[in-house]
């Protein structure tokens, strides 16, 4: 739409009629005054357009008019196009010169922030007597990158962001290797498997940034495999998870509440040194929603303790990601086992 009317624009002030001219109007009523067809009007119109947009030498190549947008990227009138704005193709140009047809391609440029910018490139010839190209009008939109190089930076940006959640695990490890206050040693061990867990949701919300949602039965199943290796006690965990899906940004606060809540079972459900099972559930409930029950088949909470107001770090980690996801957190005991379930809202 930008070239059309820049073409219109430069045919009107070479051909079109002076400010204040008489004018025909629809009504057959001849009139005086500032007009569409007032080339001064025009080329102010041209020129707040936001396309950025020029109009080129047929010749020389050399740039007669840029209009704002344009020169904001640098291009202004008397320098040569392609020199003030490289992504421009001067074989485009050449071409669109010599066969007097449009010409567009798509043209990467260098940008100030980020080092790479996409740019849909238009050119219209503007035709004179015998077929003679008198001028180019250049036109050029800001465009989102292809979709295979948008997955490659998040390819990219997913990789970086993996290594250093993996440097901060080892630098945990290392430095629960170099204490010897048990206490320190627990606690740094605790942060360090957290890591893990936020590692491991990455990779999974990763495959989901194309879609927005992933199935959250299959991180499940994944998790508590990993969990079943790594906590306290020779503990099975028992997952049954239907189909079930969660936006990518809810995968980690989702992981993070899986693990306290088995973690906080395989250490305190059962008497010490006796293996015990947790039982994983996952499945929609009524309105679209998912539920998550984790319980055991312990001894049950110790009197007067209450899931929902619990100063246990791990507790409070799971109140304030439920929170986060909008979700509800309830718990039932009895000296046969605790059932903790959290409702999450529909997506």
């Amino acid at each position: 739409m930008a070239h059309i009317m820049a073409v219109t624009a430069y045919r009107n002030a070479e051909f079109g009629t002076e400010p204040g001219a008489e004018r025909p109007t629809e009504s057959g009523v001849v009139t005086a005054g500032v007009g569409i067809d007032d080339p001064a009007t025009l080329r102010c119109l041209l020129d707040q357009t936001p396309t950025p947009t020029a109009l080129v030498d047929g010749e020389e190549g050399c740039c007669i008019f840029a209009n704002a947008a344009f020169r904001a990227l640098g291009v202004v009138a008397g320098t040569n196009l392609t020199e003030r704005f490289p992504a421009l193709p001067s074989a485009l140009l050449a071409e669109a010169r010599q066969t007097g047809r449009p010409q567009r391609s798509r043209a990467v440029g260098d940008g100030a922030l980020d080092g790479v910018r996409f740019w849909d490139v238009r050119i219209t010839p503007m035709m004179g007597v015998n077929s003679v190209v008198r001028a180019l009008i250049v036109t050029v939109e800001e465009t989102p990158e292809s979709a295979a190089e948008h997955e490659r930076r998040l390819r990219d940006v997913s990789h970086r962001l993996k290594n250093t959640l993996q440097l901060v695990s080892s630098l945990l490890t290392l430095q629960t290797l170099s204490t010897k206050d048990p206490e320190v040693r627990r606690a740094l061990q605790s942060a360090g498997g957290r890591v893990g867990i936020v590692t491991q949701a990455h990779q999974h919300s990763h495959g989901a940034l194309r879609s927005g949602c992933i199935n959250v039965a299959v991180l499940l199943r994944e998790l508590c495999l990993e969990l079943e290796a790594t906590l306290p006690g020779a503990h099975r965990i028992q997952v049954a998870a239907e189909v079930a899906e969660m936006p990518a940004d809810a995968l980690i606060p989702f992981s993070l509440i899986v693990s306290e809540l088995v973690g906080n079972a395989a250490r305190h459900a059962f008497p010490a040194g006796v293996p015990g099972t947790i039982d994983v559930r996952l499945d929609r409930y009524e309105g679209g929603g998912v539920r998550l029950e984790v319980s055991d088949r312990g001894t049950g909470l110790p009197a007067g303790v209450d899931v929902a107001r619990a100063a246990t770090l791990g507790l409070k980690v799971v109140r304030a990601f439920v929170g986060q996801l909008r979700g509800k957190l309830s718990a039932d005991s009895d000296p046969s086992g605790t059932r903790v379930t959290v409702d999450f809202p529909p997506a």
